[in-house]
């Protein structure tokens, strides 16, 4: 039986501060013949492979593989999808916790896709475009019940994107090897995932947010913000650049801005919903927290979301108001 889904899971040192979580909230999906787990110690300097392994052993359902060096970001996953036999890879950061019926809800989305949408992102609580919901104050474990919330109450909708974040990310195999996989000139990692999203824009694909699937997103302990990370980063830049030189490096307010005025449509339309309004109201906390520091961009800013606002900020429609205080409590 050919899987539905392969997750490929990169880790990279460090595994008991990251790539442990991230396996123990697979373990409900270990055992599902639609789901094949590919877990990739990519060259760990530290003792993460053989942690890697260990975990396999008393996991036999998921497969290990251990690199005998640091293939990169890029390197790493595309020898994993190279092995994997899904219909859709899940490309998955080891710094990812999946919350309650995560991977059943994703299931569920890529059933029901449209087939010239090649590329799904999950919903997140830490993303640098659309994907990034927001609550003030809350922490891992409130995320974790919102993401379950969101996981289990669908609102059956799609999303634009301009690009999408890969700390977990769903494309269909036989797209994927279209285009060749991730481009290994990007080396260790950054801008990789920016780059294939406009490959797969300019092969003819859509690339869509699914509202229905959240993914806490720790957040990333392989780099660290060094002198050298910075490099990369600045280098990679430019080569993004000069691939794409019409490529927009957007704010991730402009990201949730554009769902934001596309659930604005589905409110005037009249098809609303309880699962709608919960999402809505996240990412109205997120246009707001992502307010610019200047005063006069800030009040510019809030002039442009004004009116987007006040449709939201008007009484729910009837039945609404209680699914809103779950999802966002």
């Amino acid at each position: 039986m050919t899987p539905l889904l392969s997750l490929v899971v990169l880790g990279f040192r460090n595994f008991d501060v990251t790539t442990r979580a991230c396996l123990e909230s697979l373990l409900p999906w270990l055992d599902d013949p639609e789901i094949e787990v590919l877990v990739i110690d990519n060259g760990s300097p530290d003792d993460s492979a053989q942690k890697t392994a260990a975990w396999c052993a008393e996991h036999p359902q998921a497969r290990c593989l251990l690199s005998d060096r640091n293939r990169g970001y890029a390197g790493g996953m595309n020898w994993g999808a190279e092995q994997a036999r899904g219909q859709w890879l899940l490309l998955v950061n080891n710094d990812t916790v999946f919350p309650a019926r995560t991977l059943d809800a994703l299931k569920q989305v890529v059933r029901e896709v449209p087939p010239d949408v090649a590329m799904l992102g999950p919903v997140t609580n830490a993303a640098g475009n659309g994907q990034r919901l927001w609550k003030p104050g809350a922490s891992h474990e409130d995320w974790l019940q919102i993401g379950a919330w969101l996981n289990q109450h669908p609102s059956h909708q799609l999303m634009p994107a301009y690009r999408c974040d890969f700390f977990c990310i769903a494309i269909r195999r036989d797209a994927w090897h279209e285009l060749g996989g991730l481009d290994l000139e990007f080396g260790l990692g950054y801008y990789e995932d920016f780059d294939f999203s406009l490959r797969l824009r300019k092969a003819g694909y859509r690339q869509m947010i699914t509202e229905d699937v959240f993914i806490l997103h720790v957040g990333s302990a392989t780099f660290q913000g060094n002198a050298a990370a910075r490099a990369l980063i600045k280098r990679n830049k430019k080569l993004l650049q000069s691939k794409h030189p019409d490529a927009r490096f957007e704010h991730t307010r402009l990201g949730n801005l554009a769902v934001v005025q596309a659930y604005r449509v589905l409110r005037n339309r009249g098809s609303w919903t309880p699962e709608l309004q919960a999402r809505v109201a996240l990412r109205i906390d997120a246009l707001r927290h992502d307010a610019p520091r200047s005063l006069i961009k800030r009040w510019l800013w809030k002039r442009k979301i004004g009116d987007l606002l006040a449709v939201f900020s008007a009484a729910p429609l009837q039945g609404t108001a209680d699914t809103q205080k779950h999802a966002s409590s």
